[in-house]
């Protein structure tokens, strides 16, 4: 996951490094829905580890934010956003040292995230961009159960989030842009109190694909 995001960060300062077209300064409000994809996430507490297994889940979006246009040359091309997100996948296994069990329940996500975004319009007007953004996070493991039986139902709203992504916009009008866009999300670990009283320290990190659009003002 780490090398994930250490890609993700070079690929975003190659598409900020290069030349752009002039462009309209402006606000714009987006909206955006896709799918969360959860890698095998590891908890673990005094008594040893537990990885859980999600299937894929809902990733939703409303961004609010600023295209500096040509306005600001020394800036460069691209825009400063706030993102509000929710997630939400199923958790389809915990697997303990003795082997798997069925599980229920689900990783719930909301953030607000703070992002910018350096682009690039092609020749075909085809516009690339790289997204790199940092905010706040709750996120929460609703009514866990393993065999029945609640394992954990708790949540932590303390977190730092980061994420980093790559997208491609096609501009049909100055107004009205398609948005599609590829991001690795992740937070602080997160901490949930278990039902027998124990401390869980858990992992979160997700790779999000979304589609939306984009209304310029």
């Amino acid at each position: 996951m780490q090398k994930t995001f250490q890609c993700l960060i070079v690929a975003a300062l190659l598409v900020l490094g290069l030349n752009t077209s002039a462009h309209a300064a402006g606000y714009y409000i987006g909206f955006l829905g896709g799918g969360s994809f959860l890698p095998d996430s590891k908890a673990s507490d005094a008594g040893g580890s537990t990885n859980f297994s999600f299937d894929g889940g809902f990733d939703g979006s409303i961004t609010l934010g600023y295209d500096l246009g040509t306005e600001y040359p020394k800036m460069g091309r691209g825009r400063v956003e706030l993102e509000f997100n929710t997630a939400s996948n199923d958790i389809k296994e915990a697997e303990f040292v003795q082997g798997g069990e069925t599980a229920t329940g689900s990783a719930e996500r909301t953030s607000v995230m703070l992002n910018t975004i350096g682009e690039h319009k092609t020749q075909s007007g085809i516009i690339v961009y790289a997204l790199l953004g940092l905010g706040w996070a709750k996120v929460s493991l609703d009514n866990v159960s393993i065999r029945d039986t609640l394992f954990v139902d708790d949540s932590d709203s303390k977190l730092l989030a980061y994420q980093a992504g790559l997208g491609v916009c096609w501009e049909f009008s100055p107004h009205f842009l398609l948005d599609f866009s590829y991001r690795y999300y992740g937070t602080t670990d997160p901490e949930f109190t278990k039902q027998d009283g124990n401390t869980l320290d858990y992992e979160y990190a997700s790779h999000r694909l979304l589609a939306g659009v984009r209304l310029a003002f």
